[in-house]
C-alpha cells in the first residue's frame, strides 16, 4: 500500500512539472512571438527594414526563461519552508544568472549563425538597459507565488485527494508494528527516516516527513516546525517566547517548539480543537 501511494505521489509530482514546463513553454513561445511583432510594427512605423532573425536573436533573454524557471521551480520544492533571507535569494541569483547568461549565449549564436556581426558588449549593454527590470519582476512574481499561492492551492487539494490513513504499518527488520494514527503524539525528522512518538515509544520509520503528511488528516495533524508535525488533540496548552516562536506543551509532558511560519494556521485550529 505505501510503496503504491509512494508510487502516486512521485507520478502527479512529474505529472505536475511536466505540465509546468508545457506551461512556461508556451507562455514564453507567445511572448516571444508578440515582441517579434511588435518589432516588425515598430520597423514599419519608423520605414526601416525588419530583420526576423536579428529581432529573434535579441529574444534570447525569453528562452532561457524556460530552463532557469524550470531548475528553480525544482529548487523551490526542495524547500520546507522559505523564509525572507531564502526569498531573496531564490530571486537574486536567477536575476545575475540570466543577466550573465543572455549575452554569453548570444554570443554563441552570433557567432554560429551571424558570422559574430553582434559583440558581447552590444548584448551586455542591451541586457541591463532592456530587460533587467523585466528579471527582477517576472522571477519575483514567480518565487513569490510559489511562496504565498502555491502552498494554498496545494493544501486545497490535499484536502480534496488526501488518501486518509487510520493506521501505518512500521518496519524493524523481520517485526512489523501496526501503529494507529489516533495514538501518535508527533513525528519528527530524522533523514532520512521519520520518528513517530507514542506515549511510550519511539518507531523509526522509512518515509519522508512530507509524504507521510499527505497521509494524515490535516484538520488533525499539524506541522509546528519544518522538521515536526504534531497530533492536536495531544497538546495541552501553548506560549509565546516573546521572540515570535512559541513552546507548545504536549499531554504526555514533553514541550515542543512552535515556528513563527506556522503559528498562525497553527493557533486557528487551537482555537476551534
Amino acid at each position: 500500500m505505501n510503496i503504491l501511494l509512494k508510487d502516486r505521489n512521485k507520478t502527479l509530482e512529474l505529472f505536475k512539472t511536466n505540465k509546468l514546463v508545457l506551461i512556461l513553454f508556451g507562455v514564453f513561445v507567445s511572448i516571444i512571438a508578440l515582441t517579434i511583432f511588435q518589432d516588425f510594427l515598430i520597423s514599419n512605423r519608423k520605414n526601416r527594414p525588419f530583420n526576423f532573425s536579428e529581432s529573434l536573436l535579441f529574444k534570447t533573454i525569453w528562452f532561457l526563461f524556460i530552463p532557469i524557471v524550470s531548475f528553480l521551480y525544482y529548487l523551490l520544492k526542495k524547500e520546507a519552508i522559505i523564509g525572507y533571507g531564502k526569498t531573496i535569494l531564490f530571486i537574486a541569483v536567477p536575476v545575475l544568472l540570466h543577466l550573465i547568461l543572455i549575452p554569453v549565449v548570444s554570443l554563441i549564436i552570433s557567432i554560429i549563425f551571424y558570422d559574430g556581426r553582434f559583440a558581447f558588449y552590444k548584448f551586455l549593454s542591451y541586457s541591463f538597459g532592456h530587460d533587467f527590470y523585466k528579471l527582477i519582476i517576472i522571477y519575483t512574481l514567480f518565487v513569490l507565488g510559489y511562496r504565498y499561492w502555491y502552498p494554498l492551492m496545494n493544501r486545497a487539494n490535499n484536502t480534496e485527494d488526501n488518501p486518509i490513513v487510520k493506521t501505518i504499518v512500521v518496519s524493524n527488520g523481520k517485526r512489523n508494528t501496526l501503529i494507529k494514527v489516533q495514538d501518535i503524539i508527533q513525528i519528527t525528522a530524522s533523514t532520512p527516516y521519520v520518528l513517530i512518538h507514542l506515549e511510550n515509544k519511539r518507531y523509526l520509520h522509512t518515509e519522508t516527513l512530507k509524504s507521510l503528511s499527505f497521509k494524515l488528516k490535516k484538520q488533525v495533524f499539524f506541522r509546528v516546525h519544518k522538521s515536526t508535525i504534531l497530533n492536536l488533540s495531544k497538546i495541552v496548552s501553548y506560549k509565546s517566547r516573546l521572540n515570535g516562536d512559541y513552546d507548545i506543551k504536549l499531554n504526555n509532558g514533553n514541550t515542543v517548539r512552535l515556528s513563527r511560519t506556522y503559528s498562525s494556521e497553527f493557533k486557528k485550529a487551537f482555537r476551534k480543537k
